[in-house]
């Protein structure tokens, strides 16, 4: 293969070459949010802590003491898929489930000190990720992809079925 062509080729493989400005809103989101995920994900593996459980846990970091059917709802993901990652996390320290003495059906999940403290060492990794992905942005253009994204979400909110509703944390009455 001649140099010419291994250029080529080594530019083919580039995330930034596969980037099409004219392909659809939804696939250019799709692919930010799963680099998203992938920057993450290098960072909380490197902590032991698997991208599920951060899911998990920055929703309790904000929402202790919520029901087991909550923290699925507002995780978006099934209950079963909910109730290993708490069971996996109540086993690692992190969580613990109780109920209420009036009402023995629901389960409520609260973080443990141990829990809690991840907190501090978690959300840093959160914060490189974004700062990172916003590099060479103003602050100006950051407010403003932000207040697009919301919009976005708005707009497509109401053709959500009821169930899935609230996921993003809007709430629209």
């Amino acid at each position: 293969m001649s140099p010419k062509q291994r250029t080529k080729a080594a530019a083919a493989r580039s995330p930034r070459s596969a980037i099409d400005t004219s392909d659809r809103a939804a696939h250019l989101v799709k692919e930010a949010g799963k680099a998203f995920v992938r920057a993450l994900q290098s960072r909380l593996a490197r902590l032991s802590i698997a991208h599920g459980h951060w899911t998990f846990l920055r929703i309790l970091w904000k929402h202790d003491g919520i029901s087991q059917v909550e923290l699925s709802r507002l995780a978006g993901v099934m209950r079963p898929s909910t109730f290993a990652a708490v069971q996996a996390m109540e086993k690692l320290g992190y969580i613990e489930r109780r109920q209420k003495p009036g009402d023995r059906k629901k389960v409520y999940i609260h973080l443990t000190p141990a829990g809690r403290a991840l907190e501090a060492s978690l959300v840093p990794l959160a914060v490189d990720v974004n700062d990172m992905a916003s590099d060479g942005l103003s602050a100006a253009e950051m407010r403003e992809f932000r207040r697009t994204l919301i919009k976005i979400i708005e707009n497509l909110h109401d053709d959500d079925p009821p169930e899935t509703r609230l996921r993003c944390g809007t709430k629209r009455t």
